[in-house]
């Protein structure tokens, strides 16, 4: 999952960076060195005789994914003799955000970049980069800010599970099916038992159109397991093109309203 989504990071990525690479590359892939090229652009050329940062790498020490997001200030000067006019701040992760007091500065000027850091679900190393550009060149940026650190993992096993129904800790509440008639369709959602005790989940009044069940059918303390639910659109006769039908748990603890299932059914054509 992990590789999957640096793979789908770096695409984005080039892709509001550079979206005339793509579709100039778009009959064939692109080499490790055009990435490279996008994703750690070399500096414009004479940088340094334009402006001047304090420092341009910051160590945030280390934190764990429970903690507030960290900014850090990056000041700098116009050490030239023109107007800077900074026409992008672009970050390349998504756990970090940047902003500036100022688009326009004049020689001798200063200004603050203020770059935000998210540790929620980003634990490990920090090496997070955010590149400045001007107006004197839209491709080769005028400074590469960059945020070093470590992230510990959340005190909460379950941290990743933000949905609860008293022990039953779930990765989503909700399901949406999408049924070609007379077709079956089956989804399942990512729980685990964070108490003491087993969970043998069940649903009362089930709709006979719909399965339920887990895997495993006990769910034991600290266990993951998945919820699977089955609709046969073959079923339902009579009903709507699109309805809701929640299902409310049994096994746990907590008021109806805490312990549902929100399942989401829409009819398709072929």
């Amino acid at each position: 999952m992990k590789l999957f989504y640096s793979i789908k990071l770096v695409i984005l990525s080039i892709m509001m960076c550079c979206p005339e690479l793509v579709m100039a590359q778009a009959a064939r892939p692109l080499t490790r060195q055009e990435i490279d090229a996008v994703l750690n652009p070399s500096l414009l050329e004479g940088a340094e005789k334009i402006v001047q940062f304090e420092e341009t790498v910051v160590n945030i020490g280390e934190m764990t994914e429970d903690d507030k997001p960290v900014e850090t200030n990056f000041y700098f000067k116009n050490i030239s003799t023109q107007p800077v006019v900074i026409t992008r701040l672009h970050t390349d992760c998504g756990c970090t955000a940047a902003k500036i007091d100022k688009l326009n500065v004049q020689p001798g000027e200063k200004a603050c970049i203020s770059v935000t850091y998210t540790p929620e679900n980003h634990p490990g190393t920090i090496d997070a980069n955010t590149f400045v550009y001007a107006s004197l060149s839209d491709k080769k940026p005028l400074a590469k800010l960059v945020l070093l650190g470590n992230v510990l993992p959340s005190e909460d096993e379950w941290y990743r599970y933000p949905y609860a129904m008293g022990k039953l800790r779930l990765k989503q509440n909700t399901i949406k099916f999408n049924l070609v008639p007379g077709r079956k369709q089956t989804e399942r959602i990512l729980c685990g038992n964070s108490g003491k005790t087993d969970l043998r989940l069940s649903v009362m009044n089930l709709p006979k159109y719909m399965e339920f069940r887990t895997e495993p059918e006990v769910i034991k303390p600290g266990q993951e397991a998945d919820i699977v639910i089955s609709v046969d659109a073959s079923k339902l006769v009579g009903k709507p093109e699109k309805f809701h039908a929640p299902l409310i748990l049994d096994g746990v603890t907590g008021r109806p309203s805490d312990r549902t299932l929100s399942i989401e059914i829409n009819l398709i054509d072929k």
